[in-house]
């Protein structure tokens, strides 16, 4: 039995879509890719317990060790998200969701972080009125 260019849905150029085709657009992430996304987790858990170590051992300014450290949860945290919620394979709009989340956290954070410093820093220390 043939087929013809109708039986599934193709473009104005006669390119046709698979069967399963569902409009949307899915990728898939390979095993191996798991795997190396697994070891470079690893490599940045043991760098963070490294440089927890590290900063118990060398007097670094405290603002280096926080500036190290968050820059190694944001890589993690990262990776968690663009791989193992695939984020990297989905739609537009799921990506702009994320993006969009992430964009209201740090808002969320810039709030709270000036209302925190707006109190006064260091903190008075004597009794309470």
């Amino acid at each position: 039995m043939a087929t013809s260019k109708h039986d599934t849905p193709g473009d104005a150029h006669g390119h046709q879509e698979p069967a399963h085709y569902d409009g949307h657009a899915h990728g898939h992430i390979s095993v191996a890719t798991y795997y190396r996304v697994f070891g470079a987790l690893m490599l940045l858990m043991f760098l963070t317990v490294g440089a927890w170590w590290l900063e118990g051992v060398v007097a670094i300014p405290r603002l280096l060790g926080v500036i190290v450290a968050l820059t190694i949860a944001s890589t993690k945290t990262l990776l968690i998200v663009l791989f193992f919620m695939h984020i990297k394979v989905s739609s537009r709009m799921s990506q702009l969701y994320a993006a969009a989340s992430l964009v209201g956290l740090l808002m969320l954070f810039i709030v709270i972080m000036g209302d925190y410093f707006a109190r006064g820093w260091p903190p008075q220390l004597g009794p309470l009125p």
